[in-house]
């Protein structure tokens, strides 16, 4: 099991959208809107780095409104 923490940029006012689609996501357990340098983090929970690859290119990224990502792997 791989966890991950997704750190997420969106366009302006498409925060709301973007975490209604990322909660319908089966891999992601938690979406939460922040401060700071990103706008919305993500904890994902999948098998493999593999998954966390597939998830991120062919789910994520296609997301309308997310601008760029930064994923940092729970190492415990």
């Amino acid at each position: 099991m791989v966890e991950a923490y997704i750190h997420i940029r969106v366009e302006t006012g498409k925060g709301p959208e973007v975490i209604k689609q990322l909660r319908a996501l089966p891999e992601v357990k938690e979406v939460h809107p922040v401060t700071g340098p990103y706008d919305i983090i993500a904890k994902i929970e999948v098998t493999n780095t593999k998954a966390l690859t597939e998830l991120l290119v062919t789910k994520m990224h296609k997301i309308e409104g997310i601008r760029d990502t930064t994923t940092s792997i729970i190492l415990d």
